[in-house]
């Protein structure tokens, strides 16, 4: 019998592909194209040191982008799915338990906003940052402002 419980779980994908996230650093969200067949959400060709942010050009690990939603929304299933067949097993086992597990989630959607942005340097890598950001946009791949 194996210790270790292996979850899955679906993001939703604006009309054009695009997954939304959060800058761990500024906070901002934004949004980048699904790259690979296998559901992938990172950039095909990342630096060792993970994503740049499109506002703050910081980088931080493709782990550190999701949004508080998405984070919750994963704490639920983990919740439901992981917790839940350790307290049946439990319960089999003779031991009186207290369920405190949380009620099935309501699914994740995404709104189609955003302004999309593209990259000479990446033009397979563009981004959706807020209608309303009008500072420079940096390529998530490499750091490099878009063109004006």
């Amino acid at each position: 019998m194996s210790d270790q419980i292996e979850l899955s779980m679906s993001l939703p994908l604006d009309r054009d592909g695009f997954l939304r996230r959060e800058c761990p650093t500024c906070e901002r969200q934004l949004k980048f194209v699904v790259t690979d067949s296998d559901g992938e959400e990172e950039p095909a060709q990342l630096e060792p040191a993970g994503l740049f942010c499109p506002y703050c050009a910081i980088q931080a690990p493709p782990s550190e982008w999701h949004t508080p939603e998405q984070l919750h929304y994963a704490e639920i299933i983990l919740a439901r799915e992981g917790i839940g067949p350790i307290f049946d097993q439990a319960e089999a086992a003779g031991f009186r338990v207290t369920r405190n597990v949380p009620e099935e989630p309501a699914p994740l959607t995404e709104d189609d906003d955003m302004r999309r942005v593209e990259f000479a340097c990446h033009p397979d890598e563009p981004v959706k940052v807020l209608d309303d950001w009008t500072g420079p946009v940096h390529c998530l791949v490499c750091g490099t402002p878009a063109a004006s």
